[in-house]
């Protein structure tokens, strides 16, 4: 007799399960809960908890968000978007009903499968974001165990990925001007192989770093340059807010699109290595394949046909001068409502982020707290984000950026953005911060 295949032996334990009947088949005819499956997650998946940084953004809808690094919807380059489709779906669309786009790269190249290299008119090598890049960078330069270098404080999708990849971080000290190349050289020159094998990466966010918004010079970068020569050190440069410009005088200056486009060439030599390109177009066609092709069509007639250079450096110095406005509106009320005494920041000439120091020294519990100041800190962090929220305004606590065994958890911060919130917004975000921070500290409020 031929053999069944859903033959009783061979039906799994989990399918057979009565957890997982039906409603209709259960008792009472209310559906039952479904079977734990975490026993049958891998080691990776039962510690990763998700991205903490978008948890924080999900906490409640009316707030004003002075945490989320994302621009509000008014500074968007479209503001709407059309689309057309056949009239009948009974028979092909006729012209009237396509859309009409440019020849060099159709809607028919867009809404197709694509290559991990992207658009050939684009001429770039794209990916799905920044996470999505740092996954392939892990996978193509570092085994497990490895260690990577980056700044003290970092991008927490930076930290999350490193720590799935099983990948460690070496924190290198940060001052104004951003890296430290006296303690990153002094870290390479001391490093110990027969403990861990040397690093062969660094992780930089150069302008407008992301959480503190220092900004390297161009001094600093050559330094830092010099220092993974001699060591051979790949530089992963993360640098998505090099054309976020702030500053007293660069909105009034009068500029020619010439003289923008000299500014946007990339701060670090690229090196266009086809070995390094193949590894990434590999792991690429193996994961995500390829970017929207939607997405890529929209920006390809952005650049292309609708603002060109000239008109894409405009809107550039449009945006630059929007965020130094409404930076300018959130340090003017930083300095007026944060207490001096307790709370200090520096102020950012690129990309969207206050980087708030709070010091735990100035609380009042914090002599009688001593050994265990550690743990108690993060206490202080977590009352403080509460309060705000309980009054209307989502920060986010610094202790995210803090990369792993940095000796940092004893330090208080907050990073502040001021390009999501409405700009009216601004200053109560600010107030109810402030508010919040007086109020643990015992501060008479403002």
């Amino acid at each position: 007799m031929a053999h069944n295949a859903l033959d009783e032996k061979e039906i799994s334990p989990i399918a057979k399960s009565p957890e997982v009947l039906t409603a209709a088949s259960s008792e009472g005819g209310t559906k039952p809960k479904a079977t734990c499956l975490q026993q049958h997650f891998s080691e990776e998946s039962r510690n990763f908890q998700g991205s903490a940084l978008t948890k924080t953004t999900r906490l409640l809808s009316n707030f004003i968000p002075l945490g989320t690094g994302q621009p509000h919807a008014e500074l968007y380059p479209w503001t709407s978007s059309d689309a057309n489709w056949p009239t009948s779906l009974n028979k092909p669309g006729g012209p009237e009903d396509r859309a009409r786009v440019p020849s060099t790269y159709t809607l028919a190249n867009a809404l197709t499968y694509g290559t991990a290299l992207g658009a050939p008119s684009l001429a770039v090598y794209l990916t799905c974001g920044s996470t999505s890049a740092l996954d392939i960078i892990f996978r193509t330069f570092t085994d497990r165990g490895d260690v990577i270098l980056a700044e003290e404080y970092s991008y927490p999708g930076f930290i999350e990925s490193s720590a799935l990849a099983g990948v460690g971080i070496q924190p290198v000290d940060l001052d104004d001007q951003g890296l430290s190349p006296h303690k990153l050289g002094q870290i390479l020159d001391q490093w110990n192989t027969l403990e861990r094998p040397k690093p062969k990466v660094l992780y930089t966010i150069p302008s407008g770093q992301n959480p503190t918004g220092v900004t390297q010079s161009q001094e600093r970068r050559r330094a830092i340059y010099e220092i993974a020569e001699r060591h051979g050190l790949i530089i992963i440069e993360d640098d998505p807010y090099y054309f976020i410009q702030l500053g007293p005088n660069t909105a009034s200056e009068d500029r020619n699109p010439e003289a923008v486009s000299r500014q946007l060439i990339p701060s670090y030599l690229s090196i266009d290595n086809q070995q390094v390109i193949d590894k990434f177009a590999a792991y690429h066609d193996l994961t995500t394949v390829s970017v929207s092709g939607l997405s890529q069509f929209v920006l390809h007639d952005l650049f292309n046909v609708q603002w060109g250079q000239e008109g894409f450096s405009t809107w550039l110095q449009t945006l630059s001068l929007k965020y130094t406005q409404r930076r300018d509106i959130t340090v003017a009320a930083c300095h007026s409502l944060l207490p001096s005494d307790i709370c200090s920041f520096a102020i950012p000439d690129h990309g969207m982020f206050l980087w708030i120091s709070v010091d735990i020294c100035m609380h009042p519990m914090y002599a009688a707290e001593g050994r265990t100041v550690q743990g108690w800190c993060s206490q202080v962090e977590d009352r403080i984000l509460a309060l705000g929220l309980a009054s209307g305004v989502q920060v986010t606590k610094g202790s995210l950026f803090f990369a792993k065994n940095s000796g940092k958890e004893a330090e208080l911060f907050f990073r502040l953005t001021f390009v999501a919130a409405r700009e009216q917004d601004l200053a109560e975000g600010v107030r109810i911060f402030a508010n919040a921070v007086k109020t643990e500290f015992n501060c008479r409020e403002g």
